[in-house]
């Protein structure tokens, strides 16, 4: 009887700081806030069609910002890409031999570093979709962050097993925010353009993760700001989910060991309390998950609504089951699969 009670202070405690980070990412909401304005240069890496990538350029097109260009940057003109940014007002250049041991993505940045115009640099990704707000919103914070960020939402294009899954799987993103801007995610993040000094652009130069070398380097330099007002929408239609979860987990595992062993803490306490719930049939051992199912309609509701919040505040309880197989599965790997290119560890 004893131990049956000292059990039920697990989901008790696992409430309670839940709970907490509720409150805390809602106080966080509203404090990140700037006046830090200027010529803004949107920085894009992109290869291939993306799903949904009209609307993803459009978006980048419509933002409710008075002086920023949007500039575009492929391996090749031949990409079939280029047809489709020909139609809008876009600068297209061509990814040069800036480095020799760095990622495509990282190379196609220092590339477009090198025609920006702006006194503000912002990088995001060709396979998501930006709300109106989200520049102004992402940029005005540096008047008192050395970098901002916010993590995206995620969209499946279809309903399928994969993209169900993958909406689940991504909203870990914010749990690696640790209540605050602790993690530049590479799809949405700004910085002042003296940031971009000759020592930061070395180390770029060696690396193949863009925004885990550039979070270091920020965070060796200040704070950096999670806007969560500006969350965009990762639109995507997931073909190789294993591979891609695979790469995802050995980037954190790699990058942030502090957050992965986090991950594998949750992960084991969740499977405590299915465990224990199928032992003696108490639904009080499934209150954790269900307030990690609100949290999560919490931050979707944010800003895009409670509507788009649904699917991936369910998924992202079985996701966590998900994740921890493939993490046993990638604990042995050496190499990262990532758009068409193997990079060792």
């Amino acid at each position: 009887m004893l131990i049956y009670v000292v059990l039920l202070t697990l989901p008790i405690m696992a409430d309670i700081l839940l709970l907490y980070q509720i409150v805390k990412e809602i106080k966080l909401k509203r404090s990140v806030r700037g006046d830090f304005k200027g010529k803004v240069s949107v920085i894009v890496p992109v290869r291939g069609v993306d799903i949904n990538a009209d609307n993803n350029i459009k978006s980048l097109l419509s933002q409710d910002y008075e002086d920023y260009e949007v500039i575009y940057v492929v391996d090749e003109l031949r990409d079939p890409i280029v047809d489709v940014l020909k139609k809008y007002n876009v600068k297209i250049v061509v990814s040069e031999e800036t480095c020799s041991h760095c990622s495509g993505k990282i190379r196609a940045q220092l590339t477009g570093l090198k025609y920006a115009k702006g006194d503000i640099i912002v990088f995001a990704d060709s396979d998501t979709y930006y709300p109106k707000n989200w520049l102004k919103d992402l940029v005005s914070p540096l008047s008192n962050y050395v970098a901002t960020t916010v993590f995206s939402w995620p969209k499946p294009y279809r309903l399928s097993i994969k993209n169900l899954i993958r909406a689940g799987f991504w909203t870990f993103g914010f749990e690696s925010q640790a209540i605050g801007g602790t993690f530049l995610w590479g799809g949405s993040m700004a910085f002042r353009r003296d940031f971009f000094n000759n020592d930061v652009m070395e180390d770029l130069k060696t690396q193949w993760c863009d925004d885990c070398t550039l979070s270091r380097l920020a965070k060796e330099r200040g704070k950096i700001g999670f806007v969560f007002n500006a969350m965009p929408l990762n639109v995507f239609d997931e073909k190789d989910l294993l591979r891609w979860a695979k790469r995802q987990i050995l980037t954190v595992r790699m990058y942030s060991n502090k957050g992965y062993k986090g991950f594998l803490i949750v992960a084991f306490f969740f499977s405590l309390f299915i465990f224990l719930f199928f032992l003696t049939n108490n639904d009080f051992f499934l209150t954790p998950m269900l307030i990690w199912i609100i949290k999560n309609l919490i931050r979707g509701s944010f800003t895009i609504g409670i509507t788009n919040s649904i699917i991936p505040s369910i998924m992202s309880v079985p996701a966590i089951f998900f994740t921890l197989a493939v993490a046993v599965l990638a604990y042995k790997e050496k190499n990262i699969f990532w758009r068409g290119k193997v990079y060792k560890l």
